[in-house]
């Protein structure tokens, strides 16, 4: 029977389009840190683009990726991820899209599909390390719509901060808190001309699209991993109809797919 002593549970690595890496350790206890600190330089001399080393420490035996204590043992903290002409700042703990090619594909149709429409101000529910509104954004800090990106990380929201801030856009700010309560704590005459989402695989839920029904918002892009809680959410959002829609492969070699659709608000 496994005895469930050893310390080493995972090893994460991340590989920038630059081919830059993010390594974790995700071990039991701090009790191996010493040692990982020691042959650091050993390790950073052998892997040359290594920029980012830490230890997350998950001491429970469950059926998770990484525990909530993290620490950095080199001197950068972030990965630097660009993906088009936007830099996204990745710091440990932040969830990023596993499939990077297919992500800046996506971001980029995003941004064309949303300049058409020429929104004034969007928000950015569920927005991660903030890759849909920093690309929503546009290059120039002064132009483009108004964006707030809502997501509940405080890792991730401090990526997308960074990555805003690199970028000197005056016009976008993220926030940590739910989606759903954003939303609906927001004042009516604050609602926003566009509304994307980019949920877990569970949707956004019965709230937010009743929610978005009742909104008055004219356009809603929804990003899912997961069809089946797609179409129950559009199945609560009668009003909207979608105008475009396209299938990513962002998990090649599995029956999973990322779907992104465009929705009007009919008449």
């Amino acid at each position: 029977m496994p005895r469930r002593t050893g310390e080493l549970k995972h090893l994460i690595v991340t590989e920038s389009p630059d081919g830059e890496l993010m390594i974790r350790f995700v071990l039991r206890s701090t009790e191996p840190v010493a040692r990982i600190r020691k042959h650091l330089p050993t390790l950073l001399a052998d892997l040359p683009n290594a920029r980012v080393v830490s230890v997350n420490v998950l001491p429970e035996h469950k059926a998770v990726l990484e525990g909530e204590h993290e620490i950095v043992l080199t001197e950068q903290q972030t990965l630097a991820m660009r993906l088009n002409d936007v830099t996204m700042h990745l710091r440990p703990q932040s969830f990023f899209q596993t499939n990077t090619t297919i992500a800046a594909a996506l971001y980029a149709e995003a941004r064309d599909w949303i300049t058409d429409l020429a929104p004034a101000s969007a928000w950015d529910l569920y927005s991660g390390v903030g890759g849909f509104a920093l690309h929503l954004a546009g290059g120039d800090p002064d132009e483009g719509p108004a964006v707030t990106g809502i997501e509940t990380s405080v890792e991730a929201v401090a990526s997308a901060e960074l990555s805003r801030t690199d970028a000197a856009l005056h016009r976008v700010r993220f926030e940590s808190g739910d989606a759903t309560r954003f939303a609906l704590d927001a004042p009516a005459d604050e609602a926003p001309d566009l509304v994307v989402v980019n949920p877990p695989r569970r949707g956004i839920g019965a709230e937010l699209s009743g929610w978005l029904e009742a909104s008055g918002i004219r356009h809603v892009l929804y990003s899912s991993c997961n069809a089946v809680s797609l179409a129950k959410d559009l199945a609560a959002m009668p009003s909207y109809r979608p105008v475009r829609a396209r299938v990513f492969d962002m998990f090649p070699q599995t029956p999973h797919f990322e779907v992104m659709t465009l929705l009007e608000r009919r008449g």
